[in-house]
């Protein structure tokens, strides 16, 4: 193993029969049990388990594709690198510039109940429009490609007018799920948690068990995790210098961040270097060298980014990480600072450029991450709901 590299973790095996059996007759009492699983006999639950355990997998990881196209639909929504169109929702509320006129393909009802509502129609017509454009020709842009690419798997074609209409329905489509999904989840929330914020945190958490399977992040939760950190440390629970290797459960990939959509820099996974920063500044990691960061995901775009990440820092080449703070948003005091000192544990400050369009808009920081500290990751194919590592 080349010197300063994280170890490569060992491939995951489905997770036995025997592992799940004592938890599996107190999900019967309660009517958690699969129902693949609840009507049969011990004997039968074993013989079953699988073919079951593997089936479950797949269903798992077929959630990514949706994932991937919420993405699509977030980018539709807020992305900048396609458009001179402002944010579709953001611009509809605020009337920034009057669009171009709404697509034909658009349901005009929708438009006519209040002017917000026909602003946003407009927008998303307009930026469809610019969207088209961009997929039908898309170059070397890692955002086009995947994108075109994932249409294309699903049929679609970019060669006449009539394919490009094709597009457009599908995606106008995609966008009103994805509205009706996010209304349904409010409406359930409104509906059960009372404003108690604890029941609405558990009924969320039970809406999402379906859902697609999204790898965009941001910054916040790392600032989150380091706060949770250093209480633990005050308490006692964590030790100085004593994590040694730390798993990161679905780490991420930002390709239209979830906050305000940015795609004006390549695309980024934060949250490994995050927490390696974090570790480092409250001393948690050991004396003499950094902790190593395992990532553990089912996403093949996460294991391909982080593997040429690990192949780059072997001939010396670190990572640049981009960290946009809207201005729109009065930031507390501890997050701003914890923004001003991100990365200064792992690498540099790296040089970070957009259009003024986009600095009107935001604060923008880059940290180049040493090679060292990328070479701290690991990340191996593992789905934490149906798989074990030995």
């Amino acid at each position: 193993m080349t010197a300063g590299l994280a170890a490569v973790v060992a491939p995951a095996r489905y997770i036995r029969y025997a592992d799940a059996e004592p938890i599996l007759p107190e999900l019967a009492v309660t009517g958690a049990l699969p129902p693949e699983l609840g009507t049969l006999t011990k004997p039968q639950r074993e013989a079953a388990w699988p073919g079951w355990i593997e089936r479950h997998d797949k269903e798992i990881r077929a959630r990514l594709e949706q994932g991937d196209e919420d993405t699509i639909v977030n980018w539709l929504l807020f992305g900048t690198s396609f458009t001179s169109e402002p944010r579709a929702i953001l611009g509809a509320v605020e009337g920034d510039k009057p669009g171009r006129p709404a697509s034909p393909a658009i349901p005009a009802g929708a438009a006519d109940r209040d002017p917000i509502v026909r602003r946003a129609v407009e927008l998303i017509g307009a930026r469809l429009d610019d969207l088209l454009d961009a997929l039908a020709k898309p170059g070397t842009d890692e955002r086009r490609l995947f994108a075109r690419r994932l249409l294309e798997r699903k049929g679609k074609r970019f060669g006449t007018a009539a394919d490009l209409d094709g597009v457009r329905q599908y995606l106008l489509g995609a966008v009103m799920r994805v509205a009706q999904e996010q209304e349904q989840v409010d409406q359930e929330i409104g509906a059960t948690s009372g404003g108690d914020s604890i029941a609405e945190f558990v009924q969320r958490s039970r809406l999402f068990r379906t859902r697609g399977l999204s790898l965009d992040t941001s910054l916040l939760p790392n600032y989150a995790l380091e706060q949770s950190m250093a209480a633990l440390k005050a308490r006692g629970l964590l030790k100085a210098g004593g994590l040694k290797r730390v798993a990161i459960v679905g780490p991420g990939l930002d390709f239209a961040d979830k906050d305000v959509g940015f795609d004006f820099y390549p695309q980024q996974t934060l949250q490994p270097f995050a927490v390696l920063d974090s570790i480092k500044r409250l001393g948690l990691g050991p004396p003499a060298a950094s902790p190593e960061i395992v990532l553990l995901d089912i996403s093949p775009r996460v294991i391909d980014h982080v593997t040429k990440a690990r192949a780059r820092a072997v001939k010396g080449l670190g990572y640049t990480l981009h960290l946009p703070l809207s201005k729109a948003t009065p930031w507390i005091p501890e997050v701003r600072k914890y923004w001003e000192t991100f990365g200064n544990q792992i690498g540099a400050p790296a040089q970070a450029s957009a259009s003024k369009a986009i600095l009107d808009q935001v604060e923008l920081r880059a940290v180049r991450a040493a090679p060292g500290a990328v070479a701290r990751l690991s990340v191996a194919d593992v789905n934490i709901v149906t798989e074990r590592l030995d």
